[in-house]
């Protein structure tokens, strides 16, 4: 494969670096053309002197009658002209094939230097004819290697038959084939992702005879998806558990005083059987055991709020912008079609924060998602940070929503409040746990009167 490079001198077809390389033959037929002439010219001479005995060869060729110098030099002109006829001829059909030759090398180079794999098969026997240089890299063959064989000689049979089966779709449809994922075994790369494009060119009457394929190589890209997939699933899953921990211990703390009462209650009642002069034995026994299992009960709930306190809480020092950054590149697939739009203004000049990181972007991920789903079409949202004078770092997320329901305002923070139709009411609740076991606050500024403002700060890392 060719890696010439083409500059403008030679895109018109004429390569001006060797435009003397035809100069010794330049005038080849003119003297040819001449020389015909001179030879009809003495073959006049000749015929009048010895075949019509018309005077002598001196009489001839010093003193001809101006009727023979008129045919004569006639004879001359017409030759010259027809070989000077023939020259032009001649040099606009090598300036053609000069200028087709240097098209074909040029797009040559063109095909070559893409940087998707182009191939050509001919259309009876799906044989490969042209592969460029990406193709080349890609598949891990040459162009000799691959020329006059098919899919079945390079890549295993369950591959050969899909890209046959296609490539028949393509050539027999006679439209383009959008193939948006397929699997390939690379002889260098391994397996790799592409995404083809295959068109069926025709001749003059409409028949295909190349099959034109495009593939880029996506391998990379679905790497760049699953593994932001699998951190959106972790992601998930640590809400999840969060989730169930705050409900958990939410009901906890709210079982617990329904149980203590249960217990008294119980308690009392069984001094009171006792004390009546006709009680069954078996009653009292009863409420005893009942004041067991509510005591039972209560050391249950006790031992799930210390595990939920107790939880695996590994904290690091954070460049809290770099964080933000992150969280906003996480959740870019919820920009619908650009109409909503996140701005990071950092403000943090180099300080750090410790804090387990997981949680420090789940409080960041519930805010954006909040202003996200509160804003109807276009919309902005500004995620700040600023070093405060206390040595605290503070976090604003603003929306130009339609800011905060007025009724919710003093409880928007309690578990299980939500203005919205699908939607458990933790997210706030979990987000305010987090921030005040990092030692810091959130808050909302419930006075705004355009969009919606949560902030939190947490302290400066020592």
């Amino acid at each position: 494969m060719s890696n010439q490079q083409y500059s403008p001198e030679s895109w018109d077809g004429v390569d001006r670096r060797n435009k003397d390389s035809t100069s010794p033959v330049r005038y080849t037929i003119i003297w040819i053309g001449l020389l015909v002439g001179l030879g009809f010219y003495v073959a006049d001479i000749i015929i009048d002197v010895f075949v019509f005995r018309s005077g002598t060869l001196n009489e001839e060729i010093l003193n001809p009658t101006f009727h023979e110098i008129w045919m004569r030099t006639a004879v001359i002109l017409v030759a010259v002209s027809f070989a000077i006829y023939v020259q032009i001829l001649l040099r606009r059909e090598h300036k053609t094939s000069e200028r087709a030759m240097t098209a074909e090398r040029f797009l040559n180079s063109v095909v070559d230097n893409i940087p998707s794999m182009v191939f050509i098969k001919d259309a009876r026997e799906l044989r490969f004819i042209r592969v460029n240089h990406t193709g080349e890299q890609l598949l891990g063959l040459t162009t000799q290697e691959l020329m006059g064989k098919n899919d079945y000689d390079f890549f295993p049979e369950s591959q050969a038959e899909f890209f046959t089966r296609k490539d028949r779709e393509v050539l027999e449809s006679g439209i383009e084939l959008n193939i948006p994922e397929e699997e390939i075994d690379t002889v260098d790369l391994g397996k790799r992702w592409l995404r083809t494009r295959k068109v069926p060119i025709l001749d003059d009457e409409g028949q295909p005879i190349y099959l034109l394929g495009i593939s880029e190589d996506i391998t990379e890209t679905k790497r760049a998806e699953e593994e932001m997939q699998r951190q959106q699933r972790e992601l998930e899953h640590v809400i999840r558990l969060s989730t169930m921990g705050e409900m958990a211990s939410g009901m906890a703390h709210e079982l617990n005083q329904p149980l203590t009462a249960l217990t008294s209650y119980c308690g009392t009642a069984a001094i009171l059987v006792k004390s009546l002069p006709s009680s069954q034995p078996q009653l009292g026994e009863m409420l005893e055991r009942a004041v067991e299992q509510a005591h039972r009960a209560s050391q249950i709930i006790r031992h799930l709020r210390n595990f939920l306190s107790k939880a695996d809480d590994h904290k690091e020092p954070l460049d809290l912008d770099r964080v933000i950054v992150g969280v906003i590149e996480f959740i870019k697939p919820e920009l619908k079609n650009g109409h909503k739009k996140i701005e990071h203004q950092p403000g943090t000049r180099g300080c750090m924060v410790r804090a387990n990181k997981v949680q420090v972007e789940q409080v960041l991920v519930n805010l954006m998602l909040n202003s996200l789903e509160a804003i109807k079409g276009t919309g902005n949202i500004i995620v700040q940070t600023r070093l405060l004078p206390n040595e605290m770092i503070e976090t604003t997320v603003t929306d130009n929503g339609p800011g905060i329901d007025a009724g919710m305002a003093d409880r928007i923070f309690n578990p299980f409040q939500t203005s919205k139709t699908s939607g458990m009411g933790m997210g706030l609740s979990i987000s305010r746990s987090i921030v005040e076991e990092h030692g810091g606050n959130i808050w909302a500024d419930v006075q705004r009167e355009n969009g919606a403002l949560f902030g939190f700060n947490l302290p400066v890392c020592e």
